[in-house]
């Protein structure tokens, strides 16, 4: 299938606002609206666990949303900064770079963190997230908090 450049910029520009969407609903906590951007089965992955006791990968939106739920109860609401959008050959794969400012209440101290994300698209849904961020800082804002247990599983207790 030939692809013309000029729909390939279309698609990348509605990936792009979809990522954007995405981002905003899940910084201030619209967690369904957030889950409503995610394909059923999309996979996230983590090469480097933001806490250590969860998984490298989770299949599925309905997952995700309560995995990320439960780990940004204790938080402020997130301002997203969005750094770059990168494009690639494919129209249907993004690399972005963002940031995240909040506040942590266990410890009362402020929130912030970087962000470098790759993301694929299908029928304007993201299938495919692989999130690199600094865990030394969530290490740094969780303190005695950092080593405890995270599910997705929502009747097992955190």
């Amino acid at each position: 299938m030939n692809i013309s450049p000029s729909s390939d910029q279309a698609v990348r520009d509605n990936n792009k606002a979809l990522f954007v969407r995405m981002l905003g609903h899940l910084g201030r906590k619209e967690f369904d609206e957030f889950e409503a951007c995610l394909a059923p089965d999309m996979l996230q992955e983590w090469p480097y666990r933001p806490v250590p006791n969860m998984p490298s990968s989770l299949v599925g939106n309905r997952a995700l949303r309560t995995l990320i739920e439960r780990g940004t109860a204790p938080f402020d609401p997130y301002a997203y900064e969005i750094e770059s959008m990168h494009d690639l050959l494919d129209p249907n794969t993004l690399i972005a770079e963002y940031s995240s400012h909040s506040f942590y209440h266990p410890t009362n101290q402020p929130y912030s963190n970087f962000y470098l994300s790759i993301f694929r698209f299908v029928d304007d849904k993201i299938v495919y997230w692989r999130e690199y961020v600094n865990p030394l800082i969530i290490k740094e804002a969780l303190l005695d908090d950092f080593t405890k247990p995270v599910s997705s599983d929502p009747e097992e207790p955190r």
